[in-house]
């Protein structure tokens, strides 16, 4: 049944999405059944099903994509009809045409399939009729795209907030997990198991959490309901931002410690402060995301944190004579850790 399970999306449409696209169908249907009396507007309805997208950025985009491959399929069928017989032969070709012409134009994707769709079903519904029966094509396709726009305006798509929050919540406590294996690995004298790769698999949280602020700023997108949001938008994007330089900066410390750090240095009082700065760093991360949750209002306590999470410059009074290397890039990292903390405002 492995095939059956590629049918099959892991994620689906919300059920205000499905009932958005039922409305918008049934009432551009209805709309030009009113306006131009058609008995079946098929372009209406297909138009308005492929509209109503989750977010109002998008349906305009695919209206205007979907507009445009309307009105090229419409006139290469009706050219076409003037100078080739009629036939399924003639429907073959013109559709075969269009594919041709939309990748010679570089048509967006969703009209450079809109257009060979187009051509061909009004080529079966008639395009011997005249010019008159392909401009009302290109009529009812423009009223179920407009009507869906407004359904899309009307019933206001939500912003995509809570995935980008959780995205970086989640990356947020990672990082936090990851500087904790730094200062227990600094502290054992050796890398704990596996601290290089999970420092390393921060990576792909950075881009999820990355993927999640993209559908979130597209969500926001002529979206009125983004107004009073803007403030909170700002501060995430910091936050992405911080958040991305403390796991650069984690994963080059599991770097140095992975390849550098042996039982000798351990005791080193530099070495112990570097673990102490990452532990507060840990909890400063921590601190940090959990306080924005309460001023969002996603939360209404904040859970208690082990350790001080102030971090402060490491002084070094001299350089070590033979892990210099390797102190030095951990000051670095840590130094540079702390600059971001700083800069996002919360301060450490």
């Amino acid at each position: 049944m492995r095939w059956l399970r590629r049918l099959m999306a892991e994620q689906q449409a919300s059920w205000l999405q499905v009932l958005k696209v039922v409305v918008a169908i049934a009432a551009s249907w209805f709309a030009c059944q009113l306006l131009l009396g058609y008995e079946l507007p098929i372009f209406a309805a297909i138009a308005a099903l492929l509209v109503v997208a989750p977010s109002v950025n998008q349906s305009v985009g695919k209206g205007l994509e979907r507009s445009i491959g309307t009105l090229g399929g419409v006139v290469l069928a009706w050219l076409a009809s003037l100078v080739l017989p009629t036939g399924a032969l003639m429907v073959l070709a013109v559709t075969v045409l269009a594919v041709v012409v939309a990748r010679l134009l570089r048509l967006a994707p969703m009209a450079a399939n809109q257009l060979p769709i187009s051509a061909m079903i009004l080529l079966a519904l008639g395009a011997g009729s005249g010019p008159l029966f392909g401009f009302e094509r290109i009529v009812e396709t423009v009223i179920g795209a407009v009507v869906a726009l407004l359904i899309n305006l009307v019933v206001v798509p939500p912003v995509h907030h809570e995935p980008a929050e959780r995205a970086m919540r989640d990356l947020a406590h990672a990082i936090a997990d990851a500087y904790a294996r730094v200062a227990d690995s600094l502290a054992a004298g050796a890398a704990t198991p596996g601290l290089l790769d999970e420092a390393r698999a921060l990576r792909e949280r950075v881009q999820a959490a990355r993927s999640a602020m993209a559908d979130l700023e597209e969500s926001t997108q002529l979206n009125p309901r983004t107004r009073r949001l803007r403030e909170r938008l700002e501060r995430d994007e910091r936050l992405l931002l911080t958040l991305t330089v403390l796991a650069n900066r984690v994963i080059g410390m599991s770097r140095s410690i992975s390849d550098r750090l042996d039982a000798s240095v351990a005791e080193d009082p530099t070495v112990r402060r570097v673990g102490t700065e990452a532990r507060r760093i840990a909890n400063a991360v921590r601190a940090l995301v959990d306080r924005q949750a309460l001023e969002d209002g996603r939360t209404t306590t904040l859970p208690a944190l082990d350790g001080p999470m102030l971090t402060r410059p490491i002084d070094v009074p001299e350089p070590h004579p033979v892990h210099w290397v390797l102190i030095g890039a951990l000051l670095e990292d840590v130094r540079q850790a702390r600059e971001s903390l700083e800069a996002d405002g919360e301060g450490v």
